[in-house]
């Protein structure tokens, strides 16, 4: 690799970031590349994905300019080794976790809870295939240093204040990727001379993608698949001496296999990492093509014919996921070809992040805008409509005007919310003694209890909620509810079914 590829990369970073803040266009387009491959809707990730692909051909210039690669070449396998066992070590510390807490509450989950901390509130979420355990180690780092956010973007205050031992677990961590990063910087300078900027592009993000998702997502992530992804393409090719042409394909169609398999057999949610199968599939796919074309060993036979259809409906998945990502789900006039009902009832959306003291006639006014409101709610920090849209329109059109109106630079998001007809089951452990019916009333936000059950020896209580939202969004809007009402302790939000 020529240092001069590596200073060119970083110079064209700069101009993407220059770009992206004179352009709020041209930042929603990167935030979804940032959205589609590493995962999560904070802009801080983006701004992680530039410092990122800015400073790592930079160090990669410094190794050359001193002339440490020869010395570090020697030593290659060694960094690689302990590379790939710390990032298994890192995954399988976040298992291991979960697992504990899972044990504790005799149940695989999903867990939310909510907290506060400096005046704002936020809630998080936990998962086999999306654990956020991990994360409070963001806030041990942050807090460590002295940084607040003031809920200015996810820091996973909320189970750092719930995980006993937070500090503990967090350091164990922050040691994991500390050499999860060192020997990964190590490993790829002691290449860098045999190696392509391809291969230096595909392996920077497969690094990316595992060093986020240790902290953020765990090893079922969407983001955990994308770097298995990135960094199997980067040992075929460096490791087979060859260019791997099985493996490229073969290796997204497993990816796919594998959660379509496990979303049927095992009792945890996957579905929600379907859109990486698509984004792995077409990147693995366009791989396979261009290599195959390049090496002159591509040939028109059956196999390939299918394989050439699966590219062309990949790439149009995950066209429709990347305007997703960048500009927000749609929400259309006519929702009846979604949901399956009698009738047009119209267009559902979730808002997280709104001020707690802020009037749903306000909110309202905002909303008309966009159409007829057939029914709306608000329970803290969360608000839900059912409206007629009165054009077709992205949820981040409507998350940009509520920020602008409402938002006091705390993290605020809007979710199309499909008004499907959701019947589900959840165990609250409030860890200590009250009475539920103070702080969850029988209707809000598009949920009814329609049975509860109290076990005052254990101080939990069992529900069965009716809504019109997923289950993530009526876990939100259960804990928006017990907190708005006044409950200040400690609490844990389990989905049974």
């Amino acid at each position: 690799m020529k240092e001069k590829n590596l200073l060119y990369f970083s110079a064209l970073i700069v101009v993407i970031v220059l770009l992206s803040i004179l352009s709020d266009f041209f930042l929603l387009l990167v935030h979804g590349f940032s959205q589609a491959v590493f995962e999560g809707n904070s802009t801080g990730k983006t701004f992680v994905m530039f410092l990122w692909f800015f400073l790592f051909p930079l160090i990669s210039v410094l190794f050359l300019k001193l002339k440490l690669i020869e010395k570090l070449s020697i030593h290659s396998k060694k960094f690689l080794a302990v590379f790939l066992v710390f990032a298994v070590a890192g995954y399988s510390l976040g298992l291991i976790e979960f697992g504990l807490i899972s044990s504790e509450f005799h149940s695989l989950g999903p867990f939310a809870t909510i907290a506060e901390h400096n005046g704002a509130v936020s809630w998080e979420a936990s998962k086999l295939t999306h654990n956020h355990f991990p994360k409070a180690s963001l806030y041990a780092l942050e807090s460590f240093f002295g940084f607040t956010s003031n809920g200015s973007f996810d820091d996973g205050f909320p189970w750092y204040a719930f995980i006993p031992n937070a500090n503990l677990w967090s350091f164990a961590y922050l040691l994991i990727e500390l050499i999860i990063l060192v020997s990964g910087i190590l490993f790829l300078n002691s290449k860098i001379k045999e190696i392509s900027f391809f291969d230096f592009l595909v392996f920077t993000s497969g690094f990316l993608a595992l060093f986020i998702s240790v902290l953020d997502g765990g090893i079922g992530s969407g983001a955990a698949m994308m770097a298995v992804f990135f960094l199997a393409v980067f040992f075929s090719r460096n490791y087979l001496k060859a260019e791997n042409h099985v493996l490229a394909t073969l290796l997204p169609l497993m990816v796919i296999g594998f959660i379509g398999f496990a979303d049927v057999v095992l009792p945890v949610e996957l579905g929600n990492n379907f859109y990486a199968s698509s984004i792995i599939l077409f990147f693995g796919l366009a791989y396979f093509f261009v290599s195959g074309k390049k090496s002159g060993k591509l040939k028109f036979n059956a196999l390939n014919s299918v394989l050439a259809l699966l590219l062309v409906v990949s790439f149009f998945m995950t066209s429709a996921q990347y305007l997703e990502f960048a500009f927000g789900r749609e929400i259309q006039p006519n929702y009846l070809i979604y949901n399956f009902q009698e009738k047009d009832i119209g267009a559902g959306f979730f808002v997280y992040g709104l001020p707690e003291q802020l009037e749903k006639e306000k909110v309202d006014s905002e909303v008309q805008k966009f159409g007829k409101i057939i029914s709306s709610s608000k329970s803290g920090w969360s608000y839900y409509a059912l409206i007629n849209p009165n054009k077709d329109f992205r949820t981040f059109e409507l998350e940009t005007v509520l920020r602008q109106e409402f938002s006091n630079g705390a993290y605020l998001y809007v979710e199309e919310a499909t008004p499907i007809k959701e019947i589900k089951s959840y165990r609250i452990e409030w860890f200590s003694d009250v009475n539920s019916e103070e702080f969850l009333k029988d209707e809000f936000l598009a949920s009814k209890i329609i049975e509860r059950k109290d076990n005052k020896e254990k101080n939990s209580t069992e529900i069965v909620v009716e809504g019109r939202t997923l289950y993530l969004w009526q876990m939100t809007s259960i804990l928006s509810e017990i907190r708005s009402n006044g409950f200040k302790g400690k609490v844990l939000l389990i989905k049974k079914s």
